[in-house]
């Protein structure tokens, strides 16, 4: 199942990635009503398999995520 929520929540950050937008940890707890924690796990998995990168954004003062490429 943690294979399976990895894929979609990688998908759900291609989604918004295709819409011009990087995605926060709390988008993907609102979208898939997950512990923060958790998610930060996910989040770490995707990027130690280098399918999405970690930056900062000022204007919103926190870490967001973005893909690393997209594949379609």
């Amino acid at each position: 199942m943690t294979e399976e929520i990895e894929s979609q929540v990688y998908e759900f950050i291609k989604n918004r990635h295709n819409k011009g937008e990087t995605t926060a940890s709390r988008h993907i707890h609102i979208r898939f009503d997950i512990e923060i924690i958790k998610i930060e796990k996910i989040l770490k998995k995707l990027m130690q398999k280098r399918l999405v990168s970690k930056l900062y954004e000022k204007e919103y003062q926190e870490d967001r995520f973005a893909p690393v490429s997209v594949k379609e």
